[in-house]
């Protein structure tokens, strides 16, 4: 059993007993990363309350830090807060995720179409960078690593397309984004390379002034997870 295993049931307590603190940052960025990492690896499960007093005697900080990490995982989707009850780890259904890479695929389409139009050719080998990233990472077997990389080809392809709604609907997205790739692409990549070798066409298609053909190549690239899972867009 591997350590991500063995921690995958623990309390908030015992994770951060284990673990121990991070450093840099304010004390604020240093609870709200390290629970957001947690989260995000599925070491701190859906529906695990988020005591405040435990993890500031954990960290060895006040509360207000700690309150101002979990109004910011509150904020990324990661947890949510009950009145009577405290914070709690969420979590989503595959219909819900489904529902939300459709959106995703939406907004990314209607970016890609604007990008291709102006992307020069010192930004494709920028994404061709982060594509080697990618299978650097995936070499070192770290999934995390690999799915920030992964995310920031994204995110620059909705930045260059210089419409600034766009990019503000997406980034809402990519926590959860990041917590499902994260948790579940393994069991459908033998290989984590191959991960980063799905962006190959995106770059190709991008060397081209195509929006139509540029929108279909990112809509396949976003819902292949999909197909091989077995779910369709409405």
């Amino acid at each position: 059993m591997t350590e991500d295993q063995k921690s995958s049931n623990l309390t908030t307590s015992e994770y951060i007993r284990r673990t121990g603190q991070i450093a840099g940052g304010s004390l604020a960025d240093q609870v709200h990363a390290h629970l957001r990492r947690a989260i995000i690896l599925g070491e701190l499960q859906p529906g695990l309350r988020l005591a405040q007093v435990d993890i500031a005697t954990q960290m060895g900080t006040s509360q207000a830090p700690v309150r101002e990490a979990l109004q910011r995982l509150e904020r990324d989707g990661l947890i949510e807060r009950n009145p009577r009850s405290g914070h709690f780890v969420t979590g989503l259904s595959a219909d819900e995720m489904h529902e939300l890479f459709c959106i995703r695929s939406s907004v990314e389409c209607l970016a890609i179409r604007r990008t291709v139009k102006n992307i020069t050719p010192a930004q494709c080998d920028q994404l061709d960078q982060l594509i080697e990233q990618m299978r650097q990472a995936a070499g070192q077997d770290d999934m995390m690593l690999l799915v920030e990389n992964d995310l920031a080809f994204h995110r620059q392809i909705c930045e260059w397309s210089g419409n600034k709604t766009l990019l503000k609907v997406w980034i809402p997205l990519y926590a959860q984004i990041q917590r499902f790739v994260v948790q579940t692409h393994r069991q459908y990549f033998e290989d984590l390379v191959e991960i980063a070798n799905t962006h190959n066409p995106v770059v190709e298609v991008l060397r081209k002034d195509d929006p139509d053909e540029a929108a279909r190549v990112i809509d396949e690239h976003i819902m292949l997870i999909w197909e091989k899972i077995g779910s369709e867009c409405p």
